[in-house]
Order: C-alpha cells, then sequence, then structure tokens
C-alpha cells in the first residue's frame, strides 16, 4: 500500500519533480518510509525513478526518456563519488589527534567573533 501511495504521487518525466518532503505532506507517511518505498520500487519492481539534485527544479521523478533517465544516473554517482570521499577522510581520521589539530582554527574563529560582537 505504501509503494501505491508513493507511486501514484511521483510525476511522470522531469517537469515537476517532488520532494521527499513534499511526498510526506501529501501521503502522510514518514521520510524514512517513503525512502523505503522508493527503494523498493526500484529494486523490486524496476521503476526507473530518478531525481534530481542540482539547479532549481531538484526532486524525484519517473524517467520517460534517455535524457531523464541520464539526469538521475548522474546525479547517483556524483553522490557515490561524495560518499566515497568521505568514507576515505573517515578511515583516514586521526582518532586520537583531530581535536589537537582543529585547536588554531577554533581559536581563529572565536577571536573573529569576538571582534564581530565589539564592532
Amino acid at each position: 500500500m505504501t509503494e501505491f501511495k508513493v507511486l501514484n504521487m511521483l510525476p511522470r518525466g522531469a517537469g515537476y519533480p517532488l520532494s521527499t518532503p513534499n511526498i510526506c505532506k501529501a501521503t502522510g507517511l514518514k521520510e524514512r518510509d517513503v525512502r523505503e518505498a522508493i527503494s523498493i520500487l526500484i529494486g523490486q519492481h524496476g521503476v526507473p525513478i530518478v531525481a534530481n539534485r542540482s539547479g532549481h527544479n531538484t526532486g524525484m521523478f519517473i524517467a520517460t526518456d534517455e535524457a531523464e533517465l541520464n539526469i538521475g544516473v548522474t546525479s547517483f554517482k556524483n553522490q557515490v563519488t561524495t560518499m566515497n570521499a568521505r568514507i576515505r577522510a573517515i578511515e583516514q581520521a586521526d582518532l586520537n589527534g583531530w581535536e589537537k589539530a582543529l585547536l588554531p582554527d577554533i581559536k581563529r574563529l572565536t577571536d573573529e567573533y569576538k571582534g564581530e560582537q565589539g564592532a
């Protein structure tokens, strides 16, 4: 039933994509449930749900042609690249020294803030 609600909300084509919060408002579902429904629709039923994540017309939609499919694939590939960079940074994090390394930046920002407050 949840998948059916979400499927019926998703526009066909990139013209008027919908954000997850908007789908939640319209259906009364929680974000977690909407995301799970989308995963099921894509993974189990092969629905070409994609998202435009850049520019002013962002949100999800059902791709109707190759160009729209490429919009979504490009967005997902960019997300994977960002996530892989974050994974590498976490793997290389200095568990014992990160706080000490931040001290100069914290001091600088604190001094700048105090200067703005006094101005």
